[in-house]
């Protein structure tokens, strides 16, 4: 029924829109669907998947902006549940084209962590083909248990199991050791792992990226997928590495590249597609998002994709995904 299910963060940014100016002087923003969860399933209906997620918001306004966005996309939100005594996740961020700009969270007693296994329900999981978790989900109970409890129960389905690490340690409430022995615990249940070379060092407390890389169980057919904006991605599979050139592009803002990315990532993967042609259309939806001031709004639909891909050197068959010419 699903092709894929995602399990977090469904959230409201407000992006500013006096562009290049620091966020304590900006004066006007932009209202968009943010948190990563919901943004990936969001970039996932646009390239053609069915796709469900798993969340709670508040029940007021900010909530039903949330619902109505994802239900104008595509997305199933019958999973999405409304909370009375919880609010639904904000961020503002400055907008300074080119670099990175700032952000804040608002995440206190947020909706969001109060998911539990009766949101997922008993068939969910095996009605799709593929589960996407990610690494803030993991920082509070219930949704601690309830991502990991599902992370298991589809990987036993036979299920394609995505880790989006996610990890922003100012969202976290405990100490190191404990955050790293539960992304431990979320790594094992996982098939495809994807983060930034940050991420990969905040999830497993090394201080390298080869040490954090080596910390990771790599038996079986188990994905390591290592992004890196424009300098393009690589992923870690079975003994062999896959290395995937970037895109530069006019950025906008860097928020929701790597959203983007896991959303083409993973069309790829159940597209039937190699890890190589999967990261490279991954790396041309991220690509994409950045030149946009959202991250929800801002990805593309598979015409857009595909005549990107096309006018950077790329052939695109859809059994098999994009080439070089």
């Amino acid at each position: 029924m699903y092709d894929l299910v995602a399990i977090g963060r469904a959230g409201v940014d407000f992006y500013s829109l006096d562009l290049g100016v620091p966020l304590e002087k900006a004066e006007k923003f932009a209202k968009y669907l943010g948190g990563t969860a919901a943004n990936t399933v969001v970039g996932g209906a646009r390239l053609g998947l069915r796709c469900s997620l798993v969340t709670r918001v508040s029940d007021d306004e900010l909530g039903s902006f949330v619902v109505s966005f994802l239900v104008s996309e595509g997305v199933d939100v019958s999973r999405v549940r409304k909370e009375r005594e919880r609010k639904t996740g904000l961020v503002f961020a400055e907008v300074i084209p080119g670099q990175d700009g700032r952000f804040i969270f608002y995440r206190e007693n947020v909706a969001d962590l109060q998911v539990t296994g009766s949101d997922i329900g008993k068939v969910l999981l095996k009605e799709t083909r593929a589960l996407l978790i990610t690494g803030t989900g993991l920082s509070s109970e219930p949704s601690l248990s309830t991502v990991l409890d599902a992370a298991k129960a589809a990987r036993r389905l036979g299920k394609k199991v995505i880790f989006n690490l996610d990890c922003r340690p100012t969202l976290w409430k405990v100490r190191d050791a404990e955050r790293i022995s539960r992304y431990r615990n979320a790594i094992q249940e996982a098939g495809v792992l994807v983060g930034n070379d940050k991420e990969y060092l905040a999830a497993t407390g090394e201080t390298d990226l080869r040490s954090a890389l080596a910390a990771i169980p790599s038996g079986g057919e188990k994905m390591v997928v290592v992004t890196r904006g424009e300098a393009g991605s690589e992923v870690r599979v079975g003994g062999k590495v896959y290395t995937s050139q970037g895109f530069k592009v006019p950025m906008v803002k860097g928020l929701g590249g790597g959203d983007g990315f896991i959303a083409g990532f993973i069309f790829g993967q159940l597209s039937g597609w190699g890890p190589k042609e999967s990261a490279i259309f991954g790396n041309a939806v991220g690509a994409i998002v950045v030149t946009g001031h959202a991250c929800s709004e801002s990805m593309p639909r598979l015409p857009q994709v595909v005549t990107f891909l096309r006018k950077n050197g790329y052939s695109f068959d859809p059994k098999s995904g994009p080439s070089n010419r």
